[in-house]
């Protein structure tokens, strides 16, 4: 054989193998039809009613939905055609959506997400700074979003102030990430609040003051909120907010961290008059005092308070509410619940003070926690241990120690 001849025999057995893949390519694909036929025939999900088959469907969804395809419902999506068109023909799948990890392509993903949601109320969590123009995105729907958990950074602030207002916006959380450099002014903060009218819940993460904002900032009244936290770092921004804020319904005030003075704190509730049932402070600012007469005023404002907490305490916060506990049974006659947290063990006096006030407070407290940081502990004497391990045995509900050990 000549090589021209053996050349042709080459490509002839070439041009044959290429056929022979693509039939056996197409033969595979008419196999994944049929297969895909026979599942959708033998599939009890694709033979329900689609009103059955979609409620399946979103009992399957995550607390915070995901857009990866290993989460519904995108996993639910991707097993077949029929599975995927009841995923596509059921909005409440995709009324709630979380990004751990933003995408690249953030905005065509998310509008493509919200646009299967329909006319559903949406819930949206986006807690890393955002790329892209995500407000003309999330813009046109202010009005359906309900609850939104953003980055509390510059870029997050603008996105709702631009995007706003959201009219039927129920929870709002604002969280930081990393860095310092990430804080945002209170007066941007007061903006953000203004285009929430309606707000129940808000978390508010570090915020820092601006001087320039004390001009700025008008009295702002949001008559719904009922819950409100602050976040975990050192501000003076707690005490800027709650002084040009009036929540007549607020049930829960947590401020850790926040440094804030006890007369901002009377104004506010003096302003506000809420029924307040929760209530957590820090360290008031740090370098200012609860006095004894404060802490009365403050507590006598809270008739129907059941749970008190106070943050790192180093001072006399705890002495003195103690001392209101044994010696003021007008005051907190709804008390069921106090936690102290302290940056050192408790001294004797503390030990002391504490014993009185749950004797005059035993048939209405039922849970009382004193955890502090310092490892290095202080204990009670046994006299003191021994009556609180009573109080324990007859039904309170009592921890004393720090986060690792209950001493009692």
């Amino acid at each position: 054989m000549s090589v021209t001849e053996i050349q042709a025999q080459i490509d002839k057995l070439s041009a044959e193998i290429v056929r022979q893949k693509n039939l056996l390519t197409n033969l595979e694909r008419s196999k994944s039809a049929a297969q895909r036929r026979l599942n959708a025939v033998r599939d009890p999900v694709a033979r329900l009613p689609l009103e059955i088959s979609s409620e399946i469907f979103i009992k399957c969804l995550p607390t915070r939905p995901n857009p990866g395809g290993r989460h519904a419902p995108m996993l639910l999506a991707n097993v077949c055609n029929a599975w995927s068109d009841i995923a596509l023909s059921t909005p409440a799948l995709w009324a709630a959506i979380h990004f751990h990890n933003p995408p690249v392509d953030l905005t065509r993903v998310l509008d493509a997400w919200i646009e299967r949601a329909g006319s559903r109320l949406l819930s949206l969590s986006l807690p890393h700074t955002l790329s892209g123009d995500v407000s003309a995105i999330i813009g046109p729907r202010a009005h359906r979003l309900q609850s939104l958990k953003m980055c509390h950074d510059n870029a997050g602030i603008r996105l709702i102030t631009a995007a706003g207002p959201f009219p039927i916006l129920k929870t709002l959380t604002m969280s930081m990430i990393d860095g310092w450099d990430k804080f945002t002014s209170t007066g941007a903060t007061m903006d953000m609040l203004r285009a929430c009218p309606n707000l129940m819940e808000c978390f508010l993460d570090d915020v820092q003051y601006d001087e320039h904002d004390s001009d700025a900032a008008e009295m702002l009244i949001l008559p719904h909120l009922q819950h409100l936290k602050f976040g975990t770092h050192d501000s003076p921004s707690g005490d800027f907010i709650l002084q040009r804020i009036t929540l007549p319904g607020l049930r829960t005030l947590f401020i850790p961290f926040v440094a804030i003075q006890p007369d901002g704190l009377l104004q506010f509730l003096r302003r506000s008059s809420p029924p307040l049932r929760q209530l957590g402070v820090g360290d008031v600012a740090g370098w200012v005092e609860w006095t004894l007469h404060e802490m009365e005023e403050c507590l006598s404002l809270l008739p129907i308070l059941t749970h008190f907490e106070l943050f790192r305490q180093r001072g006399l916060a705890p002495h003195h509410f103690l001392t209101i506990l044994a010696t003021s049974p007008h005051l907190l006659p709804n008390l069921s619940s106090v936690t102290f947290g302290l940056l050192f063990s408790p001294a004797e006096l503390l030990y002391q003070k504490l014993v009185g006030a749950l004797l005059a407070r035993r048939t209405q407290l039922h849970v009382v926690r004193v955890v502090w940081e310092d490892t290095r502990s202080e204990l009670p004497r046994e006299n003191v241990a021994a009556q609180l391990r009573q109080f324990a045995a007859d039904g309170m509900s009592i921890y004393l120690g720090t986060e690792e050990r209950n001493y009692i």
